[in-house]
C-alpha cells in the first residue's frame, strides 16, 4: 500500500528538475569531486582564497555529496553555484571528461625556505628542490599572489620536470648591470604559481567583452588604458599578459562559441588570460580610447623583432617596452619572463634556444622560457635586455637568413626551428603533459606531441599519437587541425594525405603541404608554383623534418618545369641530403641526357632503396626516349629493376609499364605473363589489369602462327573480350585458317567463341562471320542455323541489315528466291544490291538492272571521278542492261558516268559495254579495239560476276 501511495504521489507531482549526481574520491596527492551531467555543460571556475565556486547552467538539481575528500572542508550550493571550501595551501585543477566535470584539489605542498633578503632572492649555494607535486599542464592553478612586487612570499614547490628529476629553476629579478631608465623589475624568488580560474565579477575588475558570435573572433578589454600587453601562443592556446593590478572579469565570456574555455591568472604586477587560439589566425592589438581591442586576422608575415648579443647579454628590440611579468608556462610549468609592449608590439615569430633560456614565438612582446634560475629580463631604451646574474650568456648571434625569411611566412602548425636537443626536451614535456592529463581530455596534449614528432621527422610516431587521440576522444578526429596533421603524417609516410582538405584558413604552410600532396599524386606541374613560393618556409623547418622534405620537394620542382628552383634548393641543402635524383631530373628537363644519366647512376648507387628503384626506372625510360634502347631492351632493363622496390603502387605501375613495352616489342606472350603475375600479386587491382591482359591476348592471337594462336585461344578463352575488338580478332584468325584450307577449323573456332559470348552485339557479329564462312562453303542451312543461334533482341541497325541480307542470300541458295526477293525488297535501298544478284541468278535481267540502278544512284557521289567500288557497280549495271537489251538504258548510263571513269582497265571495259553497235565499215576500227579488249577479259571480268558472295 505504501508503494502504491508513493507512486500516486509521484505521478501527481509536477515534472522534477534535471538531477546531477555528484561523486567524490580519494587519490594519492589529491581529492576529486565529479559532477556527472547527462550532457556536457558550459561551466566556469572561480577561486577566492580557500573558496572555490563552480558556476553551472541554471535549472538543474545538483545532489551534493555527504562525504568530502580529506582536503575539502565544506560544500554548499546557491542556485547554479556550488561553493567548495578547500584546505589551506591546497591547489585546484579542473577538467571535462565527456559530459562529466571534475574538480581536483591537490594537497598543499611543503613550504619552501624563506628568502634570504626581503627584496631580492639570491642563491649562493645549491639547495635541494622540494618534493614534486602533481600538476595539471592544461590548467595549472594556485593561490592568488600579492600585488606588491617588493615583498615576494615563499613559493610552493614547482611542477616536476618531464624527467621527474629536478624542480624548475627559480628566478632572480636583480639587474646584473643597472640601466638608466626605466627602473629594473624586481621579480620574486620563484615564479608565482598561476591560478587557472576566472576571478569573481567585481566592480573594479577588468571586464573582457567578446565580439559578436556570428562574426570573427575578437576581445575587448574595457578601461585597460595604456597598460603594456604581450600576446603569445602556447600549443593551441593564446596567452594574453597585461600590466594591470585588476583581475579579469570573464563573466561575459560564459557560453560564447568562440571562447568555450577561458582561464584567468593573477600575477605579481599583472594578470594573464588564456583562451583558445583560432587556427590560422593571429591577434592584433588596437587601442581605442581607454580600451584594448584584440582582433584576430589571417596570419600575416612581418619581419621579426631584432635579437642581438652584446657583452654577454641578449637584446630584443622593442619600440615601447613596458614592464616584465612572470608566470608559469601552461605547457611545461617552467617560468616564463614576459616583456610587455605599450604600443601595438613587435612580432617575434622565431623560436630560438640557448642553454640558459629559449625565446618563444610571440604576436606581441618578448617571451623567454627560463632554464636558469639566474636569468633576468628588464626593459631598457628601445629594447629588452636578458642577462645572467654573476655571469654572461652563451655566445649567440643573428638568426640564420633562412630562418628570418621563413619567419615571414604564414603558418598553422607549431613547428619551431630548434635544435634537436631542444625539440627532444619539448617532446618530453609534451609526453609528460599527456601522462598527467585524464584519458578523455588528452586530445590537445597529444596534438602538441604529434607536432613535436613531426618536427623531429618522425611521422610514424606522430600518426600514432593522432590515432590515440581519436580513439580516446572521437570528436577530436573531426577537428580541422587534427585532420590536417593526420594528412601531413600520412603524406610523409607515402600515403594520400586527404586530411589536408580540412577547412583551415589559407596560409603559406597550408599551400606548401597541399602542393607537396599534388606532387606525390603525380601532378608536379600543378604543385611546382606553390612549392617554389614557399621554399623559405621549408628551409626554416626543424632539421629532422627538413631533411625528409628537401629531396621530394626538389624533385617535384624539377619535374614541374622549374629546374632552376630545384638547383637552388639543392645548393641550399648542401651536403645535408643527397640530391642526385633531383639534379638528374633537372638535367633531363634541360635536355642534358648524358649528365642526367650520370646523376641517375649516382642516385642508383645510393643507400635509399626507393631512390635507387626510381633512378633505375628513370634511366631506362631516358635511354628509351633518346633511342639508346628499343622497347624490348627497355623492358629488359625495367625487368632488372623490378625487385628494387616491392609491394605498393609503384611496383604495380612498373609491371604495367614492362607489359606495355613488351607489347610494343612484339612479345605479347611475355606481356600476358607479366600482367598475370601482377594480377596475382595485387588482386585488388585485377579489374584494372584485365583490359591490358585482353589487349595483349588479342595481339598474341594476331601475331602467333594460326595453329599456335588456336591453341592459345583454347587455353585461355576467357581472355577474349566480348566486344568488337574480340570479334574482329577471332574473325581474322578464322580467315587465316580458311586461307590455309582449314575452313572446318575456322568454323569450329568461331562457333566455340560465339557460344561462350553472352547475347549481344559481339555474339551477333560472330554469328554473321560464321554464317558467311558456311555460305561460302555452299552450306546454306548451316549459315541460317548460325544466324539463328547468334540472334539477339537488341543489336545495331547496320549489323541487323547485314544479317538480313545474308539470310536472304542463304534462302536464295536453297532455291527460295521469291522469299529472298521479298525479304530484300523490304529492306529498301540496303537490299537492292543483293536483290540484283538474286534476280540475275533467276535471269530476270531487267528487274536486276532496275534494282542495281537504284543502288548505283544511292552509292555514286553527285560529281567528280567515281571511286573504284562505284566503277565496278557501274560495270555490272552496264552488263545487266546489255543482257536485258535495253539500249536506251545503256545510252543513259554512258551519258551519266562515262566521263567520270578515270583512265584504266575499268574505263575501257565500261566503254566497250556501252558503245554503239557496229553499223558499217566506219565502225570496224572500233570493233577491232573491242576485240582486243575482250581478249584481256580475264583481268576485269571478276567484277561482272553476279553471283559473288561478300567476304564480310
Amino acid at each position: 500500500m505504501r508503494a502504491l501511495a508513493l507512486a500516486a504521489l509521484l505521478a501527481a507531482a509536477p515534472a522534477a528538475a534535471q538531477t546531477v549526481p555528484v561523486r567524490t574520491g580519494e587519490h594519492p596527492g589529491h581529492g576529486r569531486i565529479v559532477f556527472d551531467w547527462p550532457s556536457a555543460p558550459p561551466y566556469r571556475v572561480e577561486q577566492e582564497g580557500e573558496r572555490v565556486r563552480l558556476r553551472f547552467p541554471p535549472g538543474a538539481e545538483i545532489a551534493l555529496p555527504r562525504r568530502l575528500p580529506r582536503n575539502m572542508q565544506a560544500i554548499r550550493r546557491d542556485g547554479e553555484v556550488v561553493e567548495v571550501t578547500i584546505a589551506p595551501g591546497a591547489r585546484i585543477r579542473h577538467f571535462r571528461s565527456g559530459a562529466k566535470v571534475a574538480l581536483d584539489v591537490l594537497d598543499a605542498a611543503p613550504a619552501a625556505p624563506a628568502p634570504r633578503a626581503p627584496v631580492v632572492a639570491r642563491r649562493s649555494e645549491p639547495r635541494e628542490a622540494p618534493p614534486p607535486t602533481p600538476s595539471q599542464p592544461a590548467a595549472p592553478a594556485a593561490q592568488p599572489q600579492p600585488a606588491e612586487r617588493a615583498a615576494p612570499s615563499p613559493s610552493p614547490a614547482a611542477a616536476p620536470s618531464p624527467e621527474g628529476a629536478a624542480a624548475p629553476p627559480r628566478l632572480s629579478a636583480a639587474p646584473a648591470v643597472p640601466l638608466p631608465a626605466p627602473a629594473p623589475v624586481v621579480l620574486p624568488a620563484a615564479p608565482p604559481p598561476a591560478v587557472a580560474i576566472a576571478p569573481p565579477p567585481a566592480a573594479d575588475g577588468l571586464r573582457v567583452l567578446p565580439g559578436p558570435a556570428a562574426g570573427p573572433p575578437g576581445l575587448r578589454l574595457l578601461r585597460a588604458g595604456a597598460a603594456g600587453i604581450a600576446l603569445f601562443p602556447r600549443g593551441d592556446r593564446m596567452v594574453l599578459a597585461l600590466e594591470t593590478e585588476q583581475p579579469f572579469d570573464l563573466s561575459r565570456l560564459s557560453g560564447h562559441p568562440h571562447w568555450p574555455v577561458a582561464e584567468a591568472r593573477r600575477l605579481a604586477g599583472g594578470a594573464a588570460l588564456i583562451v583558445p587560439l583560432p587556427p590560422g589566425l593571429a591577434p592584433a592589438v588596437l587601442r581605442q580610447g581607454g580600451d584594448l581591442l584584440v582582433e584576430f586576422r589571417p596570419a600575416a608575415g612581418t619581419p621579426p623583432a631584432e635579437l642581438t648579443f652584446a657583452e654577454g647579454r641578449a637584446q630584443i628590440a622593442a619600440a615601447a617596452p613596458g614592464s616584465v611579468l612572470v608566470l608559469n608556462d601552461p605547457l611545461t610549468e617552467l617560468p616564463l619572463l614576459v616583456g610587455t609592449h605599450r604600443d601595438g608590439g613587435q612580432r617575434q615569430p622565431l623560436a630560438r634556444s640557448w642553454p640558459e633560456f629559449e625565446v618563444l614565438p610571440s604576436f606581441a612582446g618578448a617571451v623567454l622560457l627560463a632554464r636558469s634560475d639566474r636569468l633576468t629580463l628588464r626593459p631598457g631604451p628601445g629594447r629588452f635586455v636578458a642577462a645572467l646574474e654573476g655571469g654572461a650568456l652563451a655566445a649567440g648571434g643573428a638568426a640564420p637568413e633562412r630562418l628570418v625569411a621563413g619567419a615571414a611566412m604564414t603558418r598553422f602548425l607549431d613547428l619551431p626551428a630548434q635544435p634537436v636537443p631542444a625539440l627532444l626536451e619539448r617532446l618530453r614535456a609534451d609526453q609528460a603533459a599527456v601522462a598527467q592529463t585524464p584519458p578523455l581530455s588528452r586530445a590537445p596534449a597529444r596534438l602538441q606531441a604529434a607536432q613535436g614528432f613531426l618536427a623531429l621527422g618522425l611521422p610514424q610516431e606522430a600518426a600514432a599519437q593522432l590515432r590515440l587521440a581519436a580513439a580516446e576522444t572521437p570528436e577530436a578526429a573531426q577537428a580541422p587541425r587534427h585532420r590536417a596533421l593526420a594528412g601531413i603524417a600520412a603524406l610523409l609516410l607515402g600515403e594520400g594525405g586527404q586530411g589536408l582538405e580540412a577547412p583551415l584558413p589559407e596560409s603559406d604552410e597550408l599551400s606548401f603541404w597541399r602542393g607537396l600532396r599534388a606532387a606525390r599524386a603525380g601532378d608536379p606541374r600543378a604543385a611546382a608554383p606553390a612549392l617554389a613560393s614557399t621554399l623559405p618556409l621549408l628551409l626554416s623547418y626543424p632539421e629532422g623534418l627538413r631533411r625528409r622534405l628537401l629531396a621530394p620537394v626538389a624533385e617535384a620542382l624539377a619535374e614541374g618545369g622549374d629546374p632552376a628552383g630545384a638547383r637552388r634548393l639543392a645548393e641550399a641543402a648542401g651536403e645535408e641530403v643527397p640530391m642526385h635524383m633531383a639534379l638528374a631530373l633537372a638535367e633531363e628537363a634541360e635536355g642534358n641526357a648524358d649528365r642526367a644519366l650520370e646523376a641517375l647512376e649516382a642516385a642508383a648507387n645510393g643507400r635509399d632503396r626507393r631512390t635507387r628503384a626510381r633512378a633505375l626506372r628513370r634511366a631506362a625510360e631516358l635511354r628509351l626516349a633518346t633511342g639508346r634502347l628499343d622497347p624490348a631492351g627497355a623492358a629488359r632493363a625495367l625487368d632488372a629493376a623490378l625487385f628494387a622496390w616491392r609491394g605498393d603502387e609503384e611496383e604495380l605501375a612498373l609491371r604495367r609499364r614492362i607489359a606495355q613495352l613488351r607489347q610494343e616489342g612484339g612479345d605479347a606472350r611475355g606481356a600476358i605473363a607479366m600482367l598475370r603475375e601482377a594480377e596475382a600479386a595485387f588482386p585488388e587491382s585485377a579489374a584494372a589489369l584485365r583490359p591490358g591482359i585482353q589487349s595483349a591476348f588479342l595481339q598474341a592471337l594476331g601475331n602467333e602462327p594460326p595453329m599456335q594462336a588456336v591453341a592459345l585461344h583454347d587455353a585461355h578463352p576467357e581472355l577474349v573480350p566480348a566486344d568488337a575488338a574480340g570479334e574482329a580478332a577471332l574473325a581474322a584468325l578464322a580467315e587465316r585458317l580458311v586461307a590455309l584450307d582449314l575452313p572446318e577449323r575456322g568454323g569450329a573456332l568461331l562457333r566455340r567463341a560465339m557460344d561462350r559470348m553472352p547475347p549481344g552485339e559481339a555474339r551477333a557479329a560472330l554469328g554473321l562471320r560464321l554464317a558467311t564462312l558456311r555460305l561460302g562453303e555452299r552450306d546454306a542451312a548451316g549459315a541460317l542455323e548460325a544466324l539463328a543461334a547468334s540472334g539477339a533482341p537488341a543489336i545495331s541497325a547496320p549489323l541487323l541489315r547485314e544479317r538480313a541480307v545474308l539470310a536472304a542470300r542463304a534462302e536464295a541458295r536453297r532455291g527460295n528466291r521469291a522469299v529472298a526477293a521479298e525479304a530484300l525488297a523490304a529492306l529498301g535501298p540496303a537490299g537492292d544490291e543483293a536483290l540484283a544478284e538474286i534476280l540475275t541468278e533467276g535471269r530476270d535481267f531487267a528487274a536486276a538492272a532496275a534494282a542495281l540502278g537504284r543502288h548505283l544512284a544511292a552509292l555514286a557521289p553527285p560529281q567528280g571521278p567515281l571511286p573504284e567500288p562505284v566503277q565496278r557497280v557501274a560495270l555490272r549495271q552496264a552488263a545487266l542492261l546489255a543482257l536485258a537489251g535495253d539500249e536506251r538504258g545503256v545510252g543513259t548510263l554512258r551519258a551519266a558516268y562515262a566521263a567520270r571513269f578515270p583512265a584504266g582497265a575499268l574505263a575501257h571495259g565500261f566503254e566497250a559495254l556501252t558503245a554503239d553497235p557496229v553499223r558499217g565499215l566506219a565502225d570496224l576500227p572500233r570493233m577491232a579495239r573491242e576485240l582486243n579488249l575482250f581478249r584481256g577479259l580475264g583481268q576485269w571480268r571478276e567484277p561482272l560476276r553476279t553471283a559473288a558472295l561478300p567476304t564480310g
